[in-house]
């Protein structure tokens, strides 16, 4: 039985609509008005979970159960990071997301659950959604890593893959266990409805050397008429080693829509070639205002990749930012920088949009949310050196939030 979306409260269903980064003199934007999501909508929320992955897709329902084509599936596609070392709590974060106007409340189901590949910030908070949802089906690519005194990290249940091995291994549902599809068999089909198209284009078990990133399970998500919607791409982490082999067996096949940045806009994902293949009109980047490495992400040299190829093939190419102003003029304190900034693509009536969700559940009309509002006030800002935020670009106008 699937918990169907609220749909009395259509003024909490608003959106900040963003085509591309704002520059300080843009002209005002204009207002995008959004009825509430109707049952055959089709949804996915890349929600804000600080520098982790959250994914969840909700797929449309006809009310007729059983027949096999919009069933209404729910899909969670990891959950952000545990709330440990002054990381933000992912499942905090989503979970106020997702039961705020009953999106998926507790207690619902979800139809399938893919850790993309074993990082604390795509499973740290997958161990909550077990203990609080119904989970019927669970995706994993297996790979585990093992200490210098040879034990894996799902035998080590302090460990964030730990916790999340041993429930998704007990995980009952009405007396069933759950489906926990440990490594990914290459036969695999996932049939979300007939409607839809999945493809794993990617997973392994094996690790080569430190790379867990590129282990992680890469699908894409289209429909079976390429004109009820886009391809959407998913890609975990995945990096330039992973990128190589999908190029090599799928080339072409690639092709999609929306991209989900791989591993957080890093310089190690998003290749040239990479992106030539999958030629995206849209580049979601998850992240949030945590080094990697030592690294800031995302990498403004792949955003800066984005947009050559989006110029080179007359892509028209969008990025959208869960870290939209996280970073700049100030630092926002990590673990308070989540929760205002998911991006939402959607189906509705045929059209299909993305933007950004108001979390706040501000109606238009009740408060100025367009884009040159926000980027007037982030503009203002001044920086302790006393100088305002700005930085050219090559038409010689400024961008918002950027330090002198």
């Amino acid at each position: 039985m699937h918990t169907p979306l609220n749909l009395d409260n259509a003024s909490s269903w608003a959106f900040l609509f963003l085509f591309s980064i704002a520059a300080c003199t843009t002209a005002p934007a204009a207002e995008f008005a959004q009825t509430a999501p109707g049952p055959n909508d089709f949804q996915v929320h890349y929600i804000d979970v600080g520098s982790g992955d959250c994914i969840w897709i909700h797929t449309g329902d006809d009310g007729i159960p059983g027949n096999g084509k919009l069933e209404g599936y729910n899909i969670l596609i990891d959950g952000g990071d545990a709330p440990s070392f002054g990381h933000v709590d992912g499942y905090a974060t989503a979970l106020k997301y997702l039961t705020e106007d009953d999106k998926l409340p507790k207690g619902s189901t979800i139809d399938w659950m893919v850790l993309s590949h074993p990082h604390s910030d795509h499973c740290g908070g997958l161990d909550n959604f077990l203990d609080e949802y119904d989970v019927l089906n669970i995706l994993d690519p297996g790979a585990d890593e093992v200490n210098s005194d040879g034990v894996p990290k799902s035998q080590r249940p302090r460990t964030m893959y730990g916790k999340f091995f041993l429930k998704a291994s007990t995980e009952v549902v009405n007396g069933a266990k759950a489906n926990y599809i440990w490594g990914i068999p290459d036969d695999l089909v996932l049939d979300w409805g007939s409607e839809l198209e999945v493809k794993i284009l990617h997973s392994s078990s094996v690790i080569h050397g430190t790379h867990v990133n590129d282990t992680s399970i890469v699908f894409s998500l289209g429909f079976t008429d390429p004109a009820d919607g886009p391809t959407f791409l998913f890609t975990g982490d995945a990096e330039k080693g992973a990128e190589i082999e999908m190029l090599a067996e799928h080339g072409a096949a690639l092709k999609a829509d929306v991209l989900k940045a791989g591993h957080h806009g890093s310089k190690t994902s998003s290749t040239d070639a990479f992106l030539r293949a999958v030629q995206p009109k849209h580049f979601v980047v998850s992240s949030g205002n945590r080094k990697f490495s030592g690294t800031m992400l995302p990498s403004q040299s792949t955003l800066d990749r984005v947009m050559a190829i989006s110029a080179e093939l007359g892509l028209g190419t969008t990025i959208w930012r869960t870290d939209r102003g996280d970073k700049t003029p100030t630092m926002v304190p990590e673990k308070e920088e989540s929760g205002d900034d998911t991006v939402i693509a959607w189906i509705h009536g045929g059209v299909f949009s993305i933007n950004y969700f108001d979390l706040a559940g501000a109606g238009i009309g009740d408060t100025d949310t367009s884009d040159s509002a926000l980027d007037s006030l982030r503009c203002q800002a001044i920086t302790n050196a006393g100088t305002q935020c700005k930085r050219a670009r090559p038409d010689g106008e400024d961008f918002c939030w950027q330090h002198d």
